[in-house]
Formats: structure tokens, C-alpha cells, sequence
């Protein structure tokens, strides 16, 4: 016979009982017992879960290259290099031109990646879902920095890999993104100390063609301001005080002549001309000139005389040519002025003689041929000169002669000092000049000086950074600078990095256990079932007198006897599942058998 089992209201099932009367883990240990079934029926279900999610869950393979980051193999302080920027820096920015769409769409299709996939997905989407299956991890190191003499962290190397469901496929993946890591960190280190070298040559090549047009304009303005540079200045001064000081000299040298040629004409104007010069015996003093002069003229007298043949004319005649032989000049102005004086008194003589005497008279003769004679002989000295009664007075006085052609002489030094003079002063007035400009020309050079001097500088300084770049591009060249080395290459992998078959199995079992124990918890919350003691004494609010057991029907032992083996065959068969999973997946039974006895058997 069966009874029905009286009821709670609702909301006052096991968690109320639990919180009012403080049931122990008796009561939840009955719980467990009456909720048996729908526990274990939901942890077979979330274990079986679990392991499907462990056993489909397709596995992705990780194959990783790692490249070390190498320093150059010269010292720095000899060549140093075109690239400054910090190691992780400068493969962040090669890890940014590999990743490209390009180079990315390249790979796919090299490769034949999401062979599925390409005619249903953009190429953007493509390109984002490599990029995902590809990693970039730097690895650092502790080290002492030399310069600051402290301890830092430095890049070292750097490890690339590739993500992919085919091993084969990312170890070859693989490769192919480090080979195009090391390549283009080749290409971007050449490329850059190339157009370092191409930048500083351009910038050293336009400097010089500035510098040769600052020194032609320097030159020009040399050209046209020669003698007002800065580095005559001394040089103009010192002419200047040469200059005025020669002037000085000259008008004391004018002043000089002036007084000279006072003094000269004063004393020719108190000489006779034609004067003689006597001794101090009365004699008078005859120069060779005048005494040719003398002989010439009693030469003439003689000659007019007697006849050719005469003792005396040929003696005067012999006499005469002697002295021409020895060169002896008598002077054309002398001589003239003699004969001129002796054909006046000859002529007066004639004149004389005419009256007193008749024309045949031999005295009148004598005469007559002594001034043809004359005429001729003074005709012949002065070039066919006409004489005439009133011919002037030619100077014959040794000692006139001599003042007048000191006062000649004095004359024109003085014409030579009133032109060296003119000449002095222009030269002080073009040295004036050039004084006066000398700040202004001296301003202007300067500043053309200081700009060439500045450009030259950064010449040069082009110059020595060109050769050095130069250098820094034959180190990259020959691959003698910092480089990238493969220290270990993408080799196929082994084991799959995901899924984690293991993590997945606990995760599987913590949660079965979870839920069974969370279904078993919301069912005790809706029962409405008075179960025990407990349950009715917070019902009713005082004690009952006397419980009367449950007693069971033979169908209900029947029922819960198929439940014990239900449960038993759900527990083998979830045992055997575990069993298979680890046994395939994990570590092969066996290996475990023999290893548990090694550890707990002594």
C-alpha cells in the first residue's frame, strides 16, 4: 500500500530547510540519493560533450624559425652604421613591409592557402585571417648597457611563426615569411645606407657648385675693388703717408728751383752776351771752341787777304782742320755771332773806304771780297740764313751761356716737378678715395668671406659624411654590418599547439560534476515534498509524536535495482570513453600502467 507523501508549499523545499533548521550534509547527502538519476544523466551528457569537443576539435601545428639579431663584425667606432634605430623598433618596421597585402597574397596563392575559402571570402578578409595564423615574438635579454654602465633589456633575436590545421603546410609557410624577414631586412639596410650615400652626395654636389659661385663672386669683387680690400688698408695707408710726404719734397724742391731761377735771371740780366772772358793777367780765355773759333775767323781774313797758296792761309787752314780733327766743337751760335760781328765791322769798313777811296782801289777790293767772303762763311753755318744789317745777337759767353742753361735746366726740373706734382696729388685723391670705401668694401667682403667660409665648412663636412656613408654602404654590401641570422629554421611540427585535448577532458569533468550538482540543486528548490522530520517540524512548528517509517512496494525496489544498473553501465561505459580518450589522445595505457608502478610501487 502507498501513501502520498505530504507537500511543502513552494519555496520551502531543501534551501529553506537547510537555512531555518541547519540540515547537515545528511540531507544533502539524501538529496544526492533521490536526484541520482537526472545527476548522472546530465554529467554523462556533459562528459560525453566534453570529449567529443576533445576527440573533433581539429588540431593546428605551429612551425617556428627563430633569427638572431647579430652586431656588426667592425667596430662601430671605425664605421658607423646608417641605421640608429633600436633593434625591435627596426623589425617592427620590416614586419610591417612583409606584411603587406601584396606579399601576404603572394604567399596565399604560392601555397594554396584557404583553398575553401578564396572564392566565398573578399581578399581583405583573406589578408586579416593570415595575419592572424602568423606570430611575431621578440626575445630579450638582460644585458649592461656600456655607455650608461647599467642593466637594460635588449633584443636579441626574434622568433616567427605560422599557424596552420597541415604541418607540411606551416612549416613550408613558415620559411617562406622568414626568408622574406631576412631578404628584406638585407634590401631595407642596403636601401637605406644608398640613399644615405645618394642624399649626402646630392647635398655635397650642391654645396660645391654654391661654393664655386660664392668664390667667383669673390673673385669679381676682388677684380673690381683690388685695391680696396680689407688686407691693402695698411698697404693704401702707408702710400698715402709715402704720397704725402713725396709732395712735401716736391714743393720744397719747387720752392728751391724758384729761388735758383730768380738768382739766374738776375745775374743774366746783368751779363754782356757777347761779352769776352778775361784773366786775372788780362788775358782773355779761349776754350778749344773758341779757339777754332779764332782761327776761323783769321782763317777767313787771310783768305780774303791772300791768296790760296799763302804761307799764312795755308798754315791757318792746316791749323783750322786739326783741331776739327780732334773733334773739337766750335759751336754754331758762337761762330755765327762772330762772324756776325766781323761782317758788321767789315762792312762798315767798306763803307768807309768807299767814301774815301774809289771803287778800283785795292784797300776797297780787299774789303769787297772779305765781306763776300764772310757772307758766305756765315751763309754756309747758319743753313742759308739771310743776313741782315739788324740781325740779332747770338750769346757768345762762356759763363751766359752757362747760367742761361742752368736756368734752362732748372726750368724744366721744375716743368717735372709741377707734373710729378699733378700726378702725386691724383694718386693721394685716388688713395683718399679708397680710404673712404674701405668700410663699405671691407662690410661687403667680409660678409661674402663669411658665407663662403660657411658653406665650405658644411662641404666639407658633406664630404667626410659622404665617404663615410660610402663606407657604411659597402659594409651593408658585403653584409659586414648588423644582421639577421637563421639560428633555427621552421622544421615541421610534431605536436599540435591546440586544441589542449587534456585541458579540454579536466574541463569536461569539472563541468559534468558542476552541473549534476547544479541540477540537483534547483530540483531540491522546487520540490514541494515533506521528505523527513526536519521538514515537517518547519512545516507545522512543533515536534510530531511519532514517525512512521516508508515503507517500500516490490515495484519500487524493482524500479530503483534498474536505476543501480542503469547507472553502473553509464559509469562503465563513461570509464572506458575516459579510458579510450587518454589512451589515444593522451598517453597510451600501457605507458601509464608502467609508469604509476615505477612512482607508487616502490
Amino acid at each position: 500500500m502507498q501513501t502520498e507523501t505530504p507537500t511543502l508549499p513552494p519555496g520551502a523545499g531543501m534551501g529553506s530547510a537547510g537555512a531555518g533548521s541547519g540540515l547537515n550534509f545528511s540531507s544533502h547527502l539524501a538529496a544526492a540519493r533521490r536526484r541520482v538519476k537526472p545527476m548522472a544523466l546530465a554529467a554523462i551528457a556533459v562528459s560525453i560533450a566534453g570529449i567529443l569537443v576533445a576527440f573533433l576539435w581539429p588540431p593546428t601545428y605551429r612551425s617556428t624559425g627563430t633569427i638572431l639579431i647579430e652586431q656588426q663584425e667592425i667596430p662601430t667606432d671605425f664605421v658607423r652604421s646608417a641605421v640608429t634605430s633600436f633593434a625591435d623598433q627596426r623589425v617592427q618596421v620590416i614586419s610591417q613591409r612583409v606584411m603587406t597585402s601584396a606579399n601576404l597574397l603572394a604567399v596565399i596563392e604560392k601555397f594554396n592557402l584557404f583553398a575553401g575559402e578564396r572564392d566565398q571570402t573578399t581578399r581583405e578578409a583573406l589578408v586579416d585571417a593570415m595575419r592572424h595564423d602568423i606570430n611575431l615574438e621578440m626575445i630579450s635579454a638582460d644585458v649592461v648597457d656600456p655607455r650608461q654602465g647599467r642593466a637594460t633589456k635588449a633584443t636579441i633575436a626574434f622568433s616567427v611563426s605560422y599557424d596552420h590545421r597541415n604541418p607540411q603546410t606551416a612549416a613550408r609557410v613558415a620559411n617562406e615569411l622568414v626568408s622574406l624577414y631576412l631578404s628584406e631586412n638585407i634590401e631595407t639596410r642596403k636601401q637605406l645606407a644608398a640613399d644615405t650615400a645618394g642624399f649626402l652626395q646630392g647635398e655635397s654636389e650642391r654645396i660645391g657648385k654654391r661654393v664655386s659661385e660664392l668664390e667667383q663672386q669673390i673673385a669679381v669683387f676682388k677684380e673690381k675693388n683690388s685695391a680696396k680690400l680689407p688686407e691693402l688698408a695698411q698697404v693704401n695707408m702707408q702710400m698715402l703717408d709715402r704720397g704725402e710726404q713725396e709732395l712735401r719734397d716736391i714743393d720744397t724742391r719747387t720752392r728751391s728751383l724758384d729761388q735758383q731761377l730768380l738768382f739766374l735771371d738776375a745775374q743774366l740780366a746783368q751779363m754782356n752776351p757777347t761779352g769776352a772772358v778775361y784773366t786775372e793777367t788780362g788775358e782773355r780765355v779761349l776754350s778749344s771752341a773758341d779757339r777754332l773759333k779764332v782761327l776761323r775767323s783769321q782763317y777767313a781774313s787771310a783768305a780774303a787777304e791772300y791768296k790760296p797758296d799763302h804761307p799764312d792761309v795755308v798754315r791757318l787752314k792746316r791749323a783750322v782742320e786739326s783741331l776739327e780733327a780732334q773733334g773739337v766743337a766750335g759751336g754754331t751760335s758762337g761762330t755765327e755771332g762772330d762772324l756776325a760781328r766781323r761782317l758788321t765791322d767789315a762792312r762798315g769798313e767798306l763803307d768807309v773806304a768807299r767814301k774815301r777811296y774809289s771803287p778800283e782801289h785795292p784797300d776797297v777790293n780787299r774789303l769787297e771780297r772779305e765781306v763776300a767772303t764772310l757772307e758766305d762763311n756765315l751763309r754756309s753755318n747758319s743753313n742759308a740764313r739771310v743776313l741782315a744789317p739788324g740781325l740779332p745777337v747770338i750769346a757768345d759767353n762762356p759763363v751766359y751761356i752757362q747760367l742761361r742753361t742752368q736756368r734752362e735746366a732748372a726750368r724744366n726740373e721744375r716743368r717735372s716737378l709741377l707734373t710729378q706734382s699733378a700726378a702725386v696729388r691724383m694718386r693721394i685723391s685716388e688713395l683718399e678715395r679708397r680710404q673712404a670705401q674701405a668700410p663699405t668694401v671691407e662690410r661687403d667682403y667680409n660678409f661674402m668671406l663669411r658665407d663662403l667660409q660657411g658653406e665650405q665648412a658644411k662641404y666639407n663636412e658633406l664630404r667626410q659624411k659622404g665617404m663615410e656613408a660610402q663606407l657604411v654602404e659597402n659594409l651593408e654590401t658585403e653584409r659586414k654590418g648588423e644582421r639577421f641570422t637563421l639560428i633555427e629554421p621552421p622544421v615541421q611540427a610534431q605536436e599540435p599547439i591546440r586544441p589542449n585535448r587534456k585541458a579540454i577532458l579536466l574541463l569536461g569533468f569539472l563541468l559534468a560534476v558542476a552541473t549534476a550538482l547544479g541540477l540537483m540543486l534547483l530540483l531540491e528548490a522546487n520540490d514541494t515534498h515533506v521528505r523527513d522530520r526536519a521538514h515537517l517540524v518547519q512545516l507545522l512548528g512543533v515536534a510530531p509524536l511519532a514517525v512512521i517509517p516508508f515503507m517500500d512496494l516490490p515495484s519500487d525496489f524493482k524500479k530503483r535495482r534498474g536505476t543501480r544498473i542503469k547507472l553502473v553501465i553509464g559509469a562503465v561505459v563513461a570509464t572506458a570513453a575516459m579510458a579510450a580518450v587518454i589512451h589515444i589522445f593522451v598517453r597510451p595505457l600501457d605507458v601509464v600502467w608502467l609508469t604509476a608502478l615505477r612512482r607508487f610501487g616502490g
